[in-house]
């Protein structure tokens, strides 16, 4: 780069923070994505690469929910640029989760969103548990199970023995469908139900079991899968 564009990045640059302090809605979404790379690619002019981005993933949550092998066939991403985009994904999925810890009591749609902090674009099965106390506070989001791209575990003891280890007295348990149906299998309701009693014996309360894909959200409880 020469001394003239680097001088004219550090100038457009500038003035695009300034912009964005003075009134952060009047950026658009390329210029989000710019000022999010500025931060990584220091030294070159990161507004080509900010709209190829908003063009091939639609936005920011498109490119934070991409698999890092999708957004690794970008020209211009590399591992800096990974390790800055997880950590912002993480970043978003602990203060949504720091924030409804706060609430006095718990919302399965706030639950759901916990799932979608976490899960969306995830390309593998995982089982999560939110432990909560006999007033609906939420104790712990935590992950239980790592699976294929079409299976997962879920195991009636670990959740038992996750609810007993926080004190509490009930949990919701979530898990997702990458790249399918949010409409449980017939083994997700058998083993919901064979956990749901297992619970029950030792005076717990499985109160839900979430599926989240595809944006969706299925409750086996509100469809009354629950035994």
């Amino acid at each position: 780069m020469s001394t003239v564009d680097k001088k004219y990045c550090t100038g457009h640059r500038a003035r695009l923070r300034k912009r964005f302090l003075n009134d952060p809605q009047s950026v658009y979404g390329y210029e989000m994505m710019e000022l999010l790379l500025g931060y990584v690619i220091r030294r070159a002019d990161t507004k080509p690469l900010a709209k190829e981005l908003v063009e091939r993933f639609g936005g920011i949550a498109g490119l934070l929910d991409a698999h890092p092998t999708e957004r690794r066939t970008i020209p211009g991403l590399g591992p800096s640029t990974e390790v800055f985009l997880v950590l912002l994904r993480e970043i978003i999925a602990r203060y949504f989760e720091e924030t409804v810890k706060k609430k006095t009591a718990v919302t399965l749609n706030d639950i759901a969103q916990l799932g979608r902090c976490r899960l969306a674009g995830c390309p593998h099965e995982e089982v999560w548990a939110a432990v909560l106390d006999n007033g609906n506070r939420l104790l712990t989001f935590e992950r239980i199970h790592t699976g294929s791209v079409d299976q997962v575990l879920i195991s009636p003891r670990e959740a038992v023995e996750l609810t007993l280890k926080y004190k509490a007295s009930a949990l919701v348990l979530l898990h997702n469908h990458p790249g399918g149906s949010s409409r449980p299998s017939t083994l997700d309701t058998e083993t919901t139900n064979r956990l749901r009693q297992a619970m029950k014996m030792v005076g717990l309360r499985l109160l839900d079991h979430l599926i989240l894909a595809d944006g969706q959200c299925y409750s086996l409880m509100t469809d009354n899968l629950l035994a």
